[in-house]
């Protein structure tokens, strides 16, 4: 550095988040669910924020419903059966391939 160089300083909000690698979920949710679902309003399919209230923090029950939609509607679980209802009875793709980790990853996601 030379006499007067002042070193380069990054421009922009030096709050922002966006330079930083995503979260396992993060990535998981920009890979399967973004094309249908944003965290903050309804698209193809509805908002995820939230989503654990809507499905009284059943962990389980929001797995099943995200590994097979259909199967979960068809055993007859209230919230499956009232999601496809208030959805126009859509299904959403099944994800068999995630498995518990990566479920619980999205779920942490969708949380944050």
């Amino acid at each position: 550095m030379s006499c007067g160089d002042e070193p380069e300083t990054k421009k922009g909000n030096p709050y922002s988040t966006a330079d930083q690698e995503p979260s396992k979920g993060g990535q998981l949710f920009n890979n399967y669910c973004i094309q249908c679902h944003a965290l903050d309003r309804d698209k193809v399919g509805p908002a995820l924020k939230g989503v654990f209230a809507h499905w009284n923090y059943d962990t389980a029950r929001i797995r099943a419903f995200i590994i097979n939609s259909g199967e979960s509607i068809r055993s007859g679980d209230p919230r499956a059966v009232q999601v496809a209802k208030d959805w126009n009875n859509a299904l959403m793709t099944p994800m068999p391939h995630l498995g518990n980790d990566d479920v619980h990853a999205l779920l942490e996601y969708m949380a944050e």
